[in-house]
C-alpha cells in the first residue's frame, strides 16, 4: 500500500475513532442528564407530596376547629417528618446545587429551595412553641368557679404566643420577600405559599394579640371600666349601625360584671360638638347630626373616634362617668358570641341562639314590638351575652370565644378601644380597633356607607364586591347595592321600619376611600351618580348619595393603583348582615 494511502487511511481512523469518541460522549451525557432530570423530577414530585402534607395539617390548625387545633399541636411530629423529607430529603443533595446555577431556572429551584427551607424550620422551631402554648392552657384551670378568671396561666401563654408570632412573622417575610418564578407551575406554586403563610402570620399576630389583650382588658394590674355600645345595622352606620343604647361593664382581676344599658334617648344631645369638624371632614356626615346624638356616632368608619366621641356622651350622662376603653357590638357579633358560649334567654322566655339572634333583633324586633322593647330586648341579650364570654372558661372555651371574637372584628362587627396607650398595640395586633389604615405597604381601600332616610332598610340591602388586579400595582373595584324588597311589600312593613323609605327606597350615602399612598381615578355609578372628592384626615375620598328602589341594583365601578412594590389591595367596608361577599381575583 502506498505511503500516502496508510496516511489517509490513519486519519480517516483517528478522526472516526474521534467522532466515535465524542459520540460515546455525547450519548452518556444525555443519559446522565436524563437520569439526573429524572431523579431531579422524582424529588421534587416527592417534595411537592410531603409538602401538600404540611400546607394540610397547618390548615387544619390555621381553620379546624378548636378540638381539631389541639389534636394537631399535641404531637407535631409528623408534619415535622413531611417537612423535613421535602428540604433535607428531596431538595437536597449536589443535583439541587448543580441545578441552582443552571440558567433560567436556576432562580426559581433556588426559590424553591429557600421556600421549602423556611417552611422546614417552621415545622422544626415554631410549631413545637406553638404546642407549648396549648400545653400550658389545656393543662391549667382556668375559671375559679365564682365567675372569675384565673389570669395567671393566660398571661403565661400570651407570653409564649407572642414569641411565636415574631418567629412566625420572619418566617412569612422570607417567603413573602422571595422574587417571582419564571417558570409558570414554580410561581404557582410560590404564589400560594405566599397566601398561605401570610394567612398564618396573620392568625398567629391577631391570636397573640388578643391573649395578650386579656389581662389588661380583664384587669389583672388594676380594675377597667367599659362603655358598651349596642349598634343595629338595619339603620346602616359607617362603623355598622345606628347606636340604640348603651350601657356599662367591670372587669377587676378576670371577674366581669355588666351594668344598665340605656336607650340613646336618654343621653344628652351635642356632648361631642368639638370633633365634628376635627379632620375637616364635616361635609361625609351633614345631614346625620353628627356629635350632636350619640346614635349617630357610629357615622364615621374610624372607630377610635366613634370610641373617643361616646366616652364623651357617657361623661355627659347623669349615670355615666369615667371609662377605660369603648366596646361595640352589632347583633351579628352577638349572634356570633352566643353560639360559641350558650343560648340567651330573655326576660318574656324568649330563647335567642347562634342562629335566630340577629334576624330577630335586627328585622323581627321591629315587626313585633315597641321601639321600647326593642331597646330592652337589645339590652337584655348583648348583657347576657358578654356576661357568658368569660363564664366557666376552660381551654376549649376561651380558643373558641377568641376566635369567634377575631373572626367578628375582621368582618367589623366587634370593635374594642382602650384609652390605654399601653394597651393599643396589642388591640391593634389583634384587628379589634376599626381603624382606617395608614400602612401603604398593605394598601386597604374603603367603602362605607350610612342610610339617610332614619328607616331599617338595610336588611334588605345586599352587597357584594369584586377587586380585580389589572397590572403590577392597579386594581378595578366593583362594589354593588341591590334593594331585595318587592314591589309593593313596603306598604305591608311597619312604618318604624320604612320611616322616611316611602315605597321602601331607601337612601345610601357612600363613601370611597383611598389607600394610603394610592390613588383612585375613575369613579362610576351604573345609575349615573357623580362622585365628589372630599379630603379626610390622610385620605381622600369620594362621597355620594345612592337611591335603592325595591329590586333596583347600583354598581360602583373605580380603579385603585398603589404604591410600588406594596401587598396585594384589600376591601375594607361597613359589615354586611350576612357573607361579606368580596371575592378577591389576583
Amino acid at each position: 500500500m502506498p505511503s500516502h494511502a496508510r496516511t489517509v487511511t490513519r486519519t480517516t481512523h483517528r478522526v472516526r475513532n474521534a467522532l466515535l469518541v465524542v459520540l460515546l460522549l455525547l450519548v452518556v451525557c444525555a443519559a446522565a442528564a436524563g437520569f439526573s432530570g429524572f431523579k431531579l423530577y422524582k424529588s421534587a414530585m416527592s417534595a411537592k407530596a410531603h409538602l401538600n402534607n404540611v400546607v394540610n395539617a397547618a390548615k387544619v390548625i390555621k381553620d379546624g376547629s378548636t378540638d381539631d387545633m389541639v389534636k394537631a399541636l399535641s404531637d407535631v411530629s409528623y408534619i415535622q417528618k413531611e417537612a423535613a423529607a421535602a428540604a433535607k430529603q428531596d431538595v437536597s443533595g449536589g443535583l439541587w446545587t448543580l441545578a441552582e446555577k443552571m440558567p433560567v431556572v436556576g432562580g426559581d429551584v433556588k426559590t424553591a429551595r429557600t421556600a421549602i427551607g423556611t417552611i422546614d424550620d417552621f415545622a422544626q422551631t415554631t410549631l413545637p412553641q406553638l404546642g407549648k402554648v396549648v400545653t400550658t392552657l389545656t393543662g391549667a384551670s382556668l375559671s375559679s368557679g365564682d365567675g372569675q378568671l384565673n389570669m395567671e396561666p393566660i398571661i403565661a401563654a400570651a407570653q409564649k404566643l407572642a414569641t411565636v408570632d415574631q418567629s412566625v412573622q420572619s418566617q412569612a417575610r422570607t417567603i413573602q420577600d422571595l422574587p417571582d418564578a419564571k417558570l409558570g407551575v414554580v410561581n404557582n406554586a410560590l404564589q400560594n405559599g405566599k397566601t398561605q403563610m401570610a394567612a398564618l402570620a396573620q392568625v398567629t399576630e391577631n391570636l397573640s394579640g388578643m391573649l395578650n389583650m386579656l389581662p389588661n382588658f380583664l384587669g389583672a394590674n388594676g380594675a377597667r371600666n367599659y362603655v358598651l355600645l349596642a349598634q343595629t345595622n338595619s339603620e346602616i352606620r359607617g362603623t355598622g349601625g345606628l347606636i340604640g343604647s348603651a350601657g356599662s361593664f367591670s372587669a377587676d382581676n378576670g371577674k366581669i360584671a355588666v351594668g344598665e344599658f340605656h336607650a340613646d334617648a336618654e343621653f344628652p344631645s351635642n356632648a361631642a360638638l368639638d370633633d365634628v369638624n376635627q379632620d375637616g371632614d364635616g361635609t361625609l356626615y351633614s345631614g346625620l347630626y353628627f356629635g350632636q346624638v350619640i346614635h349617630n356616632l357610629s357615622s364615621t368608619p374610624d372607630f377610635p373616634r366613634v370610641a373617643s366621641m361616646a366616652q364623651k356622651f357617657w361623661q355627659a350622662a347623669p349615670f355615666g362617668g369615667s371609662s377605660d376603653g369603648v366596646m361595640s357590638l352589632d347583633p351579628v357579633a352577638l349572634q356570633a358570641m352566643i353560639g360559641a358560649t350558650g343560648d340567651v334567654t330573655l326576660s318574656d322566655g324568649r330563647v335567642l341562639n347562634g342562629s335566630n339572634t340577629a334576624e330577630f333583633l335586627l328585622n323581627g324586633a321591629y315587626k313585633e314590638l315597641t321601639p321600647s322593647a326593642q331597646d330592652q330586648y337589645f339590652s337584655e341579650t348583648a348583657a347576657q351575652a358578654v356576661a357568658h364570654l368569660f363564664s366557666d372558661m376552660n381551654t376549649q372555651k376561651l380558643m373558641t370565644v377568641a376566635k369567634t371574637m377575631l373572626r367578628m372584628a375582621e368582618q367589623r362587627h366587634l370593635y374594642f378601644w382602650s384609652f390605654h396607650e399601653e394597651d393599643q398595640a396589642v388591640l391593634r395586633s389583634a384587628g379589634v380597633t376599626g381603624e382606617i389604615t395608614n400602612d401603604a405597604k398593605n394598601p386597604v381601600t374603603g367603602v362605607y356607607s350610612n342610610e339617610m332616610q332614619a328607616s331599617k332598610m338595610d336588611w334588605y340591602i345586599q352587597r357584594k364586591s369584586t377587586v380585580k388586579r389589572t397590572g403590577d400595582n392597579t386594581y378595578h373595584v366593583t362594589y354593588s347595592f341591590t334593594n331585595t324588597l318587592q314591589p309593593g311589600e313596603a306598604g305591608s312593613l311597619p312604618e318604624y321600619i320604612t320611616a322616611n323609605a316611602k315605597g321602601g327606597v331607601a337612601v345610601n350615602r357612600v363613601v370611597i376611600y383611598t389607600p394610603a399612598g394610592g390613588e383612585v381615578s375613575n369613579v362610576s355609578a351604573s345609575n349615573g351618580s357623580s362622585f365628589a372628592q372630599v379630603q379626610a384626615k390622610d385620605h381622600m375620598t369620594y362621597m355620594d348619595d345612592i337611591s335603592l328602589a325595591p329590586q333596583d341594583t347600583v354598581t360602583i365601578e373605580y380603579d385603585v393603583t398603589t404604591a410600588a412594590g406594596s401587598a396585594n389591595l384589600k376591601l375594607d367596608q361597613t359589615p354586611t348582615i350576612g357573607d361579606p361577599a368580596i371575592t378577591y381575583e389576583y
